[in-house]
């Protein structure tokens, strides 16, 4: 393992910035649970699309799908707005693969949101393709940073505005593995 890298038992160490345990994967997966109760309501009846923005989500994808015993079709897209920072740079990068969106029910899975930035360019373009409806889905939820003018229909957590890794999340590509929440000390 690199010497700049290091995984301890309750905090960890990535370059020289230090992160604490913040929320533990049973919190993580009862919230989910919480959250496909509503989506199986929400959706009853009905095959949506699950929109998985990558690389993050991945993980709060994977653990809503386990509790989702309905069809549904899952794409992916790749949104980038970071980069190696721990600040978004402003702009957002688009790579979509999605087709066939037109006249569906899309359910748009996201790791985190802050500003609303990216999730709001993600939602404006795939307008484009005609879909019956967008929900999003997030698993963290910067309140106090959160500008858009979306409703953010899926709500894992709130949390304040500190820079938070692990559970797909990551700090220049380390920490996605880490199966709890970490917020930076």
């Amino acid at each position: 393992m690199s010497n700049q890298v290091e995984f301890g038992k309750n905090n960890l160490r990535i370059y020289d910035k230090k992160f604490i345990k913040f929320i533990s994967y049973s919190e993580i997966k009862k919230r989910t649970k919480v959250i496909t109760d509503e989506i199986k309501r929400d959706y009853k009846g009905k095959e949506p699309v699950i929109v998985v923005i990558l690389k993050g989500a991945i993980f709060f994808a994977a653990e809503l799908m386990k509790n989702l015993d309905f069809p549904l079709r899952v794409e992916t897209l790749k949104a980038k707005s970071y980069g190696n920072q721990m600040k978004s740079s402003g702009k957002v990068e688009l790579f979509i693969t999605c087709e066939d969106l037109e006249g569906k029910d899309i359910i748009l899975v996201e790791d985190i949101i802050d500003t609303g930035l990216t999730i709001s360019t993600v939602v404006k373009e795939l307008l484009n393709y005609r879909p019956n409806s967008i929900k999003i889905a997030t698993l963290l939820l910067k309140t106090k940073k959160f500008k858009a003018d979306l409703k953010i229909d899926y709500c894992g957590f709130e949390i304040p505005d500190k820079f938070v890794i692990g559970f797909g999340l990551d700090f220049a590509e380390f920490g996605r593995n880490l199966k709890h929440i970490y917020i930076l000390e």
